[in-house]
């Protein structure tokens, strides 16, 4: 179940009047995230991390920003970014993993990015929300993985060479 607290009516990224405040590490990656990401040439923990608490996977940082943002605050894995990177100009407030996971997303608050750019339509918020679920599930899939099979079975999984690192 996804819940969306607020509501925008347009929106673009202007990355460069925030200075990329969105762009942080720790954001929670899935498998797919991982494995689209690696096939830029990366393994992955050069750019993820393995939350032993959450049994999730997060995006790793430099001096708390993502460790995808250039100079120029441009992002280096724009065709390849994570799930949770496209509910932009939504951040996740809260996600809750049971028999029916549930997310709750809010609008960025601050954002100089809200009222310009395209419409906020009904397809775009649809476009959030399908991607909030597969987020949702895809680590609901990943913690049950890990009860059943081990954190290791799925790090040999995303290694090249298919030993844990």
């Amino acid at each position: 179940m996804i819940q969306i607290l607020g509501d925008i009516s347009r929106w673009e990224c202007v990355y460069g009047e925030c200075k990329a405040k969105c762009c942080v590490e720790g954001v929670e990656l899935t498998l797919s995230d991982i494995k689209r990401i690696s096939s830029l040439g990366m393994r992955w923990d050069e750019f993820a991390e393995y939350d032993e608490d959450t049994k999730t996977f997060r995006l790793r940082g430099v001096n708390g920003r993502c460790i995808f943002v250039d100079d120029d605050l441009k992002c280096k894995v724009r065709e390849r970014e994570p799930v949770a990177c496209r509910l932009l100009p939504f951040k996740i407030m809260d996600v809750r993993y049971s028999d029916e996971p549930m997310m709750k997303l809010r609008p960025v608050i601050d954002c100089p990015g809200e009222g310009v750019g395209r419409e906020f339509d009904e397809e775009a918020v649809a476009q959030i929300e399908r991607d909030a679920l597969s987020l949702l599930r895809e680590n609901q899939e990943l913690i049950r993985r890990v009860r059943s099979e081990g954190i290791e079975a799925i790090l040999k999984e995303l290694s090249p060479e298919g030993q844990a690192p």
